[in-house]
């Protein structure tokens, strides 16, 4: 009878080997929490991987093109600076003068304190339904006849301009 080179521990533990098969049942609990936190972690090493790949090229970016000094927009704010703060002429021919814009804005405050201002800046009162009525029959006809000729046609200022579907109010 051939001997093989395990027999002793088949005759000492009952027939079983030492190195044989686990029969038990696996831990399935602690393998899906082993799992789940695998995958969290993952997830997040990923996260942090794309933070930082973004920080870095955003800083790689700003330090090679957007901190160099570009002397196009230098020289644009120059000239800008310059006509914001000297007097020149905007049109030669018809006379109109450009003015700094310190200037300008206390202009503007000096003729508002005195009450001698070119814009419709003070309040008007909000035409009823009756005073419309009446001012429409003291519009020009030939006006009249195109508005509503324009109307009727369906002439639109543009494709894309949608219409209000609630009459718009003016504000009081």
């Amino acid at each position: 009878m051939a001997h093989s080179e395990h027999s002793e521990y088949r005759e000492e533990l009952g027939g079983e080997h030492p190195h044989s098969y686990d029969h038990s049942e696996p831990h399935y609990s602690l393998i899906a929490i082993l799992g789940g936190i695998t995958v969290i972690l993952l997830i997040f090493v990923g996260i942090g991987i794309q933070f930082y790949y973004e920080s870095t090229q955003e800083s790689a970016v700003y330090e090679r093109v957007l901190s160099q000094p570009s002397w196009q927009l230098q020289d644009l704010r120059n000239k800008e600076q310059w006509e914001q703060t000297h007097y020149s002429y905007w049109d030669k021919a018809k006379g109109t003068v450009r003015i700094p814009i310190d200037q300008a804005m206390k202009t503007v405050v000096q003729e508002m304190a005195e009450g001698r201002t070119k814009y419709p800046t003070n309040a008007y009162a909000v035409k009823t339904a009756a005073e419309l009525a009446a001012a429409g029959a003291a519009v020009s006809q030939p006006g009249a006849a195109a508005a509503q000729a324009a109307q009727d046609s369906g002439v639109k200022s543009s494709p894309n301009v949608q219409q209000p579907s609630v009459p718009q109010q003016p504000v009081k």
